[in-house]
């Protein structure tokens, strides 16, 4: 699944999903005082971020299958590799205990049908009882109001006659009774039916047996954790890994993707499939965090069998027939004494500051950064330096001001598709509630003395230089929730999702130092903008055009020591 591509200046990526092919350009030799400098040229091709990582191979979809009965395994009728078809019998409990049951509750079940027959019956006799006293009351009521019978008489044909309608109404309620015990009995038989099926361990799906955990005369208990007796795969003509990804690599994996995996048993085979998932929990073990991204793929063949460890290689992103560079060029650092007088006629010209040196810091006052650190994408108040590693900031420095950080961002906004009215809209509101939200943060304050000082406050607090950092900090943080909050404010839901993706690709570009050669053959500091990165190549997003030659490396004349 390709991936659109976005470009934005001074940095988007254009960023896609595919195979990845490495071209090196061709490098050259240039001879100039001391040393001898390899060079190689931008050109154009393909550069992916291949992860790998590691699996088994699984059905994609398989049941454990156990016994729902306790009981002793009287017979088994499959073995592994069988073919199995949905409902069909693996396995067989002893029956006799719940035949026995069933038997018990059957005659429980006639003794309920004969007891509501009975009631049924003893509610006849009491409506013919109920009739014959409500005929006698009728007549003894007659002769009591002609006064031919006496008081007596007349209350005793009075209470026959409500005796024999209660007598009616508890035959009814007995009824009522009996016919409650007999559903009861019905649905012991029923369960005792149920429980008796049960014994027949049988197979929920269509598919082979992979494994079998019993044997005839093993005794098995059913509790709440069911033991697994056959494991059934469905369809072994589609299998599934569950790759494990450490953290660091899992950004950029989408549902999609395009993987190619081998197996130890075919190192020849490499064989197709593709990301179907990419699991939110992590798992922690010796402190790595890994994620689970499932693969599908097709076993046609059956050459696939589960268990089997896969080597996987993710294609996460990919793009084609662009600039790129030898990734050696954007490692390289001069010779000490050439980079010194670098630095020392930059100082003469007054270019640059000193910067701190080491991989993620961060230049100084007016300094370019070295190779290796990430960009912030903003913009406000003097712009922010992007923060980079290698040896200090030196001449050939730049600061980014609001003007560039601006254009950049309305660019990426017309590379969504947004019309030139609502981009110039969306950034004059955005220019002017980023500076009412960085009036309100204070502005980092330069670290006072020399480097390495320690300056505290008045109980020796943190250093200068921790709350410079603190600071721009916050103020970076304010300036990207205020960016976040215009952009919901001003795009719909699809535009929205494409500029987030848009961000986020810019924020994987970096810039480096690179060094090419002037026309006295002596060294040029420059500065390249990179994006995807391979480890061979890396793509050049900008400062540099197709042909451009840069040192890879520095080799002393005359003693065949070279310097990457």
């Amino acid at each position: 699944m390709d991936k659109k591509v976005l470009v934005g200046i001074a940095g988007a990526a254009i960023v896609a999903i595919g195979a990845v092919a490495l071209v090196m350009s061709g490098g050259a030799n240039t001879a100039t005082g001391k040393y001898t400098y390899e060079t190689v040229t931008v050109g154009k091709g393909d550069v992916a971020r291949v992860i790998s990582a590691s699996g088994a191979v699984q059905p994609r979809e398989k049941v454990d299958v156990g016994s729902e009965v306790s009981g002793k395994i009287t017979a088994i009728y499959v073995d592994f590799n069988d073919r199995v078809k949905k409902d069909q019998v693996l396995a067989q409990v002893d029956p006799e205990t719940f035949q026995n049951t069933l038997d018990q509750n059957l005659a429980r079940l006639r003794q309920s049908e004969a007891s509501v027959d009975n009631s049924r019956a003893a509610i006849d006799r009491a409506k013919v009882a109920l009739d014959v006293a409500q005929k006698n009351f009728t007549r003894q009521k007659a002769l009591f109001d002609q006064q031919a019978i006496s008081q007596q008489a007349w209350e005793l044909a009075e209470q026959t006659h409500t005796n024999a309608k209660l007598t009616l109404q508890s035959e009814e309620v007995s009824l009522k009774s009996a016919l409650a015990g007999l559903e009861t009995a019905r649905a012991t038989v029923s369960d005792s039916r149920t429980r008796l099926e049960r014994t027949k361990v049988r197979s929920p799906i269509d598919g082979a047996i992979l494994g079998r955990d019993v044997e005839v005369g093993q005794t098995i208990q059913s509790s709440q954790s069911i033991k697994s007796l056959f494991v059934v795969a469905a369809d072994l003509s589609q299998i599934e890994i569950e790759a494990a990804v450490v953290e660091s690599d899992i950004g950029g994996i989408d549902a999609g993707d395009p993987v190619v995996f081998t197996v130890d048993a075919f190192p020849g085979e490499r064989f197709q499939g593709a990301v179907v998932q990419v699991r939110q929990l992590g798992t922690e073990a010796a402190n790595v965090v890994t994620y689970t991204v499932v693969v599908n793929a097709r076993n046609p063949n059956g050459k696939l069998l589960p268990g089997m460890t896969a080597n996987v290689e993710i294609t996460a992103d990919r793009v084609t027939d662009t600039l790129r560079l030898a990734s050696d060029a954007t490692r390289f650092q001069p010779p000490k004494e050439i980079m010194d007088a670098m630095r020392a006629e930059a100082e003469r010209n007054g270019q640059g500051g000193q910067g701190q040196g080491g991989p993620g810091g961060q230049g100084g006052p007016g300094g370019a950064p070295g190779g290796g650190g990430a960009q912030t994408v903003g913009f406000g108040e003097g712009g922010q330096r992007p923060q980079g590693g290698g040896q200090g900031g030196g001449p050939g420095g730049e600061r980014r001001g609001p003007g560039g950080q601006q254009a950049q961002i309305g660019e990426m906004l017309k590379s969504t598709g947004i019309d030139e009215a609502r981009v110039a809209k969306i950034m004059g509101e955005m220019q002017s509630e980023i500076q009412r939200a960085m009036a309100s943060v204070p502005a980092p304050q330069q670290p006072q003395g020399g480097a390495g000082a320690i300056v505290g406050g008045p109980a020796f607090g943190p250093p200068q230089s921790m709350l410079q950092q603190q600071a721009m900090q916050e103020r970076r943080a304010k300036m990207q929730q205020t960016q976040e909050a215009v952009f919901r404010r001003n795009l719909n839901e699809q535009e929205y999702a494409a500029v987030a993706k848009a961000m986020s690709e810019m924020q994987s570009q970096k810039r480096v130092t690179v060094y090419k050669l002037d026309a006295k053959g002596e060294l040029e500091r420059a500065q390249l903008t990179i994006g995807l990165s391979d480890g061979s190549n890396a793509q050049v997003i900008r400062g540099a055009k197709e042909g451009d030659a840069f040192v890879v490396r520095a080799t002393a004349a005359g003693k065949g020591e070279s310097k990457p």
